[in-house]
C-alpha cells in the first residue's frame, strides 16, 4: 500500500539536519516552531482536542490563535502539527492494528489540512492516482466512521491515536494532494489577513457548496457563514461571491488549481470570462451581453450550461481558473469587459 502523500513535502519542511545536530529529520518542519510555546490555557484546550473533545464555541478565539500560530486551517492538522513538533507529549505507544488498505489510507489522510467535508474526496482521489482500487466517497466515509467507533473519538482525536499506533509520524506533511476541489492557503499566505475559518469557507464556496452546506460542514449557522463572507469581502473590496472567489484566487488566499487546457468555443469562453464581474446576479447576463455584443439568448444558454455543470457560480469561477479562462489579469470591474466579439444572431436575431 502506498503511503499517501509521503512524497508531498510540508510547506514548512526544512532540509534534514546533520547527524547529531538536533532533532531527527521531519520533527521540526515549521519555521516558527522553536518560538511557539503553549500557555496553560492553550495547553488545556489542546489536551481536550487530543482527547477527542469537539471544539468549544467558547474558545473559538483562542483556537483561531492556535491555528494561525501553527499555520494551519483545521483542528486535525493542528493536532498533527503539535504532536509532530513535540509541543505536546507523544501518546503512550499502542500495538499497531491490522488495517485494510482503505482504512489505513483514511487514517493517514487525517493529517491533511483540508475541511473535513473534503477528506473523503481527497482520499478517493489519491488512491485513484496511485492506481489502487478506487473506492466511493461513501466507502471512505464508512471507513472513517468505523475508526471513530472503534476508538470512540473524533477525527482529530484519531490523529493522537494514529501517532500512538505508528500510523502517523512527524516526517509526514499536512499538504493534501491535488483532489479537484478548491483548497485554501494557510493563514498568513496571500494578500489578505483572513482567518482560518474564513479561508475554509472560501474553499468550500469555491467548490460549489452553498452557505447552508458550509454551515452544516462547519457545525455553525448560515448567518455565521454569511458573516464570515461579508467580513472577508471587505479585504479586496468586492460585493459578490463570484468576484470574491476570483480575487481570492488572484491574491493567493485560495490555491490556484492545476491548469487543464481544453478547447472552449469562443462565445462560451467570453461568457465564462465575465463571471468574475462584480455586479449583482440579476444584472450579470445583461452586462455580459452589453460588453461582449453577444445576444441574450446566447448568453443565457451558456450561463445555464455552466451553472448546470458546476452547480454554483463560485465553482464556475474556480473551474474557469482550472481551464485557463480566468487568470490573475482578469478584472472584476467593468474594464474586464472592454472587448467585444462577433455575435451570431439567434432565434430571430435577438441580441
Amino acid at each position: 500500500m502506498t503511503t499517501l502523500g509521503q512524497n508531498i513535502p510540508d510547506q514548512h519542511t526544512r532540509p534534514p539536519a546533520a547527524p547529531g545536530a538536533g532533532p531527527r529529520p521531519g520533527t521540526i518542519p515549521d519555521r516558527s516552531a522553536p518560538h511557539f510555546v503553549l500557555d496553560p490555557r492553550q495547553r488545556e484546550i489542546v489536551e481536550d482536542l487530543l482527547a477527542g473533545s469537539p471544539p468549544d464555541c467558547a474558545t473559538d478565539r483562542m483556537l483561531t490563535s492556535l491555528l494561525t500560530g501553527m499555520g494551519v486551517l483545521t483542528v486535525r492538522a493542528l493536532c498533527f502539527r503539535l504532536l509532530a513538533l513535540g509541543l505536546v507529549p507523544q501518546p503512550v505507544p499502542l500495538d499497531a492494528p491490522q488495517l485494510d488498505p482503505l482504512t489505513r489510507a483514511v487514517w493517514e489522510g487525517l493529517r491533511w489540512d483540508i475541511p473535513d467535508v473534503d477528506l473523503a474526496t481527497a482520499v478517493a482521489s489519491e488512491l485513484h492516482h496511485h492506481d489502487e482500487a478506487v473506492p466511493s466517497v461513501r466507502a471512505v466515509d464508512g471507513a472513517l466512521d468505523r475508526l471513530r467507533q472503534r476508538y470512540a473519538t473524533t477525527p482529530h482525536g484519531l490523529v493522537r491515536v494514529g501517532f500512538a499506533c505508528g500510523i502517523l509520524s512527524p516526517g509526514l506533511g499536512t499538504v493534501a494532494p491535488e483532489h479537484g476541489l478548491a483548497t485554501a492557503t494557510p493563514p498568513g499566505a496571500g494578500a489578505w489577513d483572513a482567518t482560518p475559518a474564513q479561508r475554509r469557507v472560501l474553499a468550500m464556496r469555491a467548490s460549489g457548496r452553498s452557505n447552508a452546506a458550509c454551515a452544516l460542514a462547519e457545525g455553525t449557522t448560515v448567518d455565521s457563514i454569511a458573516g464570515r463572507l461579508n467580513t472577508v469581502k471587505k479585504m479586496p473590496g468586492v460585493r459578490t461571491p463570484r468576484a470574491l472567489i476570483h480575487r481570492a484566487l488572484a491574491d493567493g488566499v485560495l490555491r490556484q488549481p492545476a491548469l487543464q487546457e481544453r478547447t472552449i468555443p469562443e462565445q462560451k469562453r467570453a461568457v465564462w470570462r465575465h463571471f468574475a464581474t462584480d455586479v449583482p446576479d440579476n444584472a450579470l447576463a445583461a452586462r455580459i451581453g452589453t460588453h461582449t455584443g453577444l445576444g441574450m439568448l446566447i448568453v443565457d444558454r451558456h450561463m445555464r450550461a455552466l451553472r448546470l455543470a458546476y452547480r454554483d457560480d463560485c465553482a464556475v469561477v474556480h473551474e474557469g481558473w482550472r481551464h485557463g479562462v480566468l487568470t490573475a489579469a482578469t478584472r472584476t470591474d467593468l474594464t474586464c469587459c472592454a472587448d467585444t466579439i462577433a455575435s451570431v444572431p439567434a432565434y430571430g436575431g435577438a441580441r
